[in-house]
């Protein structure tokens, strides 16, 4: 048993002051006489002094040590109301999250259905772009937090705001089915076409410090992930996707991983924030889930 002042305690005494009586108090609360009178009682016992003086078929009349408590009452019950409409505002956030296409696209959806289940009234806004691009808007307070591709585990740019890489990724080479192949080496490629997703994303850069003094392959944009899986079944070019983005075709082998002797270049999925997000916040938890779905997506 506890002898600590609850709300209810609270409710009931500015009840039975506002509206006069037991029964006009339960009347209000929509609760039966009996659960107000134990209301009561159990009062009593937490402040150990007499709360009504009894008087039938008259109004209550609260005692001193009723009046005396009556309100720090009204301030508790005010204060159980602002903290309700606190975390209420909270559920009713909105988040601006940017992302690259493919992280929305196969990342994204099953992160967001398990956010929702917590947070249903959370509205999550999404904000496709490039990495630089979101990152930019990261740093303008344009977004809450963003998705990103990097070629590095630490990203000088992102030194001075609160970011992180929350997964490595492995980088594919895919071709139709007529051009698999066993495997091939750096030098054989530089006279290839490479299909990308966008000319100004992570991956030009990426490929060109791989190549090195190789040879410089020619760059396509083909305007979306979905693009370069269409541009390579319909052409002899060589796309170039995050594995998670492809890793349907390859299963089903509509698509094939091209087998390079030479490492590819390591690509990560990064976090950038506006600010560091609240413990057991919305986005906090949001952040949870995408890496739960990640750890659980074999990126490597």
């Amino acid at each position: 048993m506890t002898n600590d002042l609850e709300l209810r305690h609270c409710r009931v005494l500015v009840a039975v002051s506002d509206h006069g009586s037991v029964s006009a108090a339960a009347r209000e609360l929509g609760l039966a006489q009996s659960t107000i009178s134990e209301a009561l009682l159990s009062l009593e016992r937490v402040v150990g002094a007499a709360i009504m003086l009894r008087r039938p078929g008259k109004e209550a009349v609260l005692t001193v040590a009723a009046q005396t408590l009556l309100p720090h009452a009204r301030a508790l019950l005010a204060a159980g109301d602002a903290a309700l409409a606190a975390v209420s505002a909270s559920n009713r956030a909105i988040i601006r999250l940017g992302a690259v296409e493919s992280v929305s696209s196969f990342i994204l959806p099953k992160a967001l259905s398990a956010f929702r289940s917590s947070w249903p009234a959370v509205q999550v806004l999404i904000n496709i772009g490039l990495c630089n691009g979101l990152r930019e808007r990261v740093r303008h307070a344009e977004l809450d937090a963003a998705l990103t591709l990097d070629g590095s585990l630490t990203s000088p740019e992102n030194s001075d705001r609160c970011s992180r890489t929350l997964s490595p990724a492995q980088l594919c080479f895919i071709v139709s089915r007529s051009l698999k192949s066993g495997e091939i080496t750096r030098e054989k490629l530089t006279d290839r076409t490479f299909l990308l997703p966008d000319p100004d994303g992570a991956f030009p850069t990426l490929l060109r410090n791989w190549f090195g003094t190789s040879g410089s392959p020619r760059f396509e944009s083909a305007g979306s992930i979905e693009g370069v899986k269409s541009g390579v079944l319909n052409s002899d070019a060589i796309g170039v996707l995050p594995n998670y983005a492809v890793s349907t075709e390859l299963s089903n082998r509509s698509l094939f991983a091209l087998k390079v002797r030479e490492p590819l270049p390591a690509i990560y999925v990064g976090l950038s924030l506006e600010r560091p997000p609240i413990e057991a916040s919305p986005l906090y938890s949001l952040i949870g889930q995408v890496e739960k779905v990640l750890s659980g997506a074999h990126l490597m």
